[in-house]
């Protein structure tokens, strides 16, 4: 769609409470509780959401103490943390670059970064690299500069056979590959793609998609879901010795993060986490009873999008919705589609069929593109024109959103309120993506790779996932 232009866990290995400089996480599951102590037999102190940014002023054994921008602190357990690698942004040009208030050309300029600048990285946001400067988060072009990695940061491969490649491009010639669970050390960061040391000293390019920064079998593999088959307690520890933290009535559907000795470590839909004995679970489907219709947007007539290389929107968004498809029945759903083949519906046709088909949620897929081939980033998109309370579709454009930009390689560009036809002809809760811009030769070779559609159809459906679960 065009617009206009506005892992084992890591466990460290400290055993004793040690105060030092604040370090930035973020969580990686959905709605988990913070504890008043770092204990799961305290008392629950809040909830947070996915990828909220932590502030970790402590640790102690496997937690840490931290707070949030909103003000909620307290206890999280290490394993739901993700803290990531301290990065730079480098001027690696012979220019001087403007250093600006917003990320946008029409911003105030407060500075320059000179040739062979350092500065610290933040996050990148609406293809701009949020910086610290000056005291003061500020914005670079990242077009017109480099992300470097400080220390020894390691990443690990989520797949075997993983390609390691010459240059980052799908293109480029595969020099070697590596194995799942492998880890290498990252150098740089380059269009969604991770240069790393190879054993041999030499240096290769790896798909960030392919990869993660922990190896943490709950955040990078699929959550497991099951069902108490009768009223349960919830205890601290993996036995019956330890404390009750809260009962579960029947029926209730619980995360599976981890199992041992015939107890699993579960998060309830309050987030509390504990371990209940898996005597008293059983499978189930999170999506078990919900309607969905899926958007492959465009078709037919109308192509959408025609990208840098010349490839239409309208096939990949079809290709993608496919795969939403699978995964989303694979959960429980039951799907349907606006199109499975190349022709034309009329915008207004697509939210209407949500209507007529008593859907639980409409969500439409595109892909973007702008007269400006340096942006890239992925957006979600809902609207309230017609709805007085946002949470109509914003809840589902967030769940999406936040899910999508766990996956390393997609960029945050944004959630916003837009009087989109597919979205305001509905009276279903809906939400539209932008999973990345085809106008970016770099981004739209990643969007047609096979592999980082169903990176991203995943991440989807867990967002699709978390959204039901906060109903």
């Amino acid at each position: 769609m065009k617009k206009s232009l506005l892992f084992v866990i890591i466990i460290l290995t400290l055993s004793v409470s040690s105060v030092y400089a604040a370090t930035t996480g973020y969580t990686n599951i959905s709605d988990i509780a913070l504890y008043k102590d770092a204990d799961y037999a305290s008392k629950a102190a809040g909830t947070v959401k996915l990828n909220t940014k932590l502030t970790i002023t402590e640790e102690k054994d496997q937690w840490y103490n931290i707070r949030t921008a909103e003000g909620l602190s307290g206890w999280i357990e290490k394993y739901f943390v993700t803290v990531p690698a301290e990065k730079y942004v480098a001027n690696n040009t012979q220019y001087k670059i403007n250093v600006r208030t917003s990320p946008t050309t029409s911003s105030k300029a407060v500075g320059q970064l000179n040739p062979g600048d350092r500065v610290k990285y933040i996050d990148t946001y609406h293809s701009w690299h949020i910086i610290e400067y000056n005291g003061n988060e500020c914005y670079v072009a990242s077009w017109l500069t480099d992300v470097e990695y400080e220390n020894a940061q390691k990443i690990y491969l989520l797949h075997d056979e993983t390609n390691i490649r010459s240059e980052a491009s799908l293109t480029s010639n595969v020099t070697a590959q590596g194995n799942r669970y492998d880890s290498y050390e990252v150098l740089t960061e380059k269009n969604g793609w991770l240069q790393i040391k190879l054993p041999d000293g030499q240096t290769g390019y790896v798909a960030g998609w392919l990869t993660t920064y922990d190896q943490n079998y709950y955040s990078e593999e699929k959550a497991g879901y099951k069902k108490t088959v009768e009223d349960l307690n919830v205890r601290s520890g993996p036995s019956a010795d330890h404390n009750q933290v809260q009962v579960l009535s029947k029926g209730s559907v619980v995360k599976v993060v981890g199992s041992e000795n015939g107890w699993d470590k579960v998060v309830s839909e309050e987030g509390v986490v504990g371990w209940c004995s898996n005597d008293y679970l059983k499978e189930t489907y999170p999506l078990s009873g919900r309607s969905i219709l899926l958007d492959p947007g465009h078709g037919g007539e109308d192509p959408g999008s025609i990208s840098y290389s010349g490839k239409y929107e309208k096939y990949v968004n079809l290709e993608v919705a496919n795969k939403v498809k699978d995964i989303l029945e694979s959960l429980g759903a039951k799907v349907y589609m606006t199109r499975t083949g190349d022709y034309y519906i009329k915008n207004k046709e697509r939210g209407r069929m949500a209507d007529r088909l008593n859907a639980d949620i409409l969500l439409s897929i595109h892909h973007n593109s702008l007269n400006n081939s340096d942006y890239f980033g992925t957006s979600t998109y809902y609207n309230t024109i017609h709805y007085k309370d946002p949470a109509h579709g914003y809840n589902l454009a967030e769940a999406i959103y936040l899910n999508a930009i766990t996956v390393n390689g997609i960029y945050r560009d944004g959630i916003f309120d837009r009087n989109y036809e597919v979205l305001r002809e509905t009276n279903t809760p809906a939400a539209l993506i932008e999973i990345g811009f085809m106008s970016n030769p770099y981004e739209e070779m990643n969007i047609h790779s096979g592999s980082f559609q169903y990176a991203v159809a995943e991440k989807i459906a867990a967002g699709i996932v978390d959204y039901f679960n906060k109903k």
